[in-house]
């Protein structure tokens, strides 16, 4: 008996293992201070939905934008604690509070390096995605010529 025991734990650790050695599993950390984009646009007057995460300070906006203009929308955040992926935005301009659930991670899907998956909220679109070149970017503007360029 001690031996199947013994049997089952190595089993299981083993898989967590892998799990967390898969490059493709979830890691709540790629949320922060990354631009995700719904999708990358083709002409300069197409609309894509952005959603930043501040890693410094507790707050992010989601944007709807063209390559010439945009709309925000800010909110502060408070991380939920001994909860991995979930997270609450509270909107100043409404006093709304949505807990939003979130899973990134790791992915190779339409030219992009990261996936990111949310639900709970009503501001935004259900998934985005990002490039490793558009992690520690501050300046939106700079990112938006960036985009341009490709």
């Amino acid at each position: 008996m001690k031996k199947l025991a013994l049997g089952m734990i190595l089993l299981i650790g083993g898989a967590l293992g892998v799990r967390a050695w898969r490059s493709d599993a979830p890691d709540p950390q790629l949320l922060y201070h990354r631009f995700w984009i719904d999708h990358e646009p083709r002409a300069p007057k197409e609309p894509f939905q952005v959603l930043f995460v501040n890693a410094e300070f507790p707050m992010g906006h989601f944007a709807t934008r063209t390559m010439w203009t945009g709309a925000l929308e800010f909110f502060h955040y408070h991380i939920v604690p001994r909860e991995a992926g979930v997270i609450d935005f509270l909107f100043g301009h409404t006093n709304e509070r949505q807990r939003v659930k979130y899973t990134a991670r790791r992915c190779h899907e339409r030219g992009f390096d990261y996936c990111l998956e949310i639900a709970g909220t009503t501001r935004g679109v259900q998934r985005y995605y990002s490039k490793k070149e558009w992690d520690q970017e501050s300046d939106e503007n700079a990112f938006v010529a960036r985009l341009e360029k490709n």
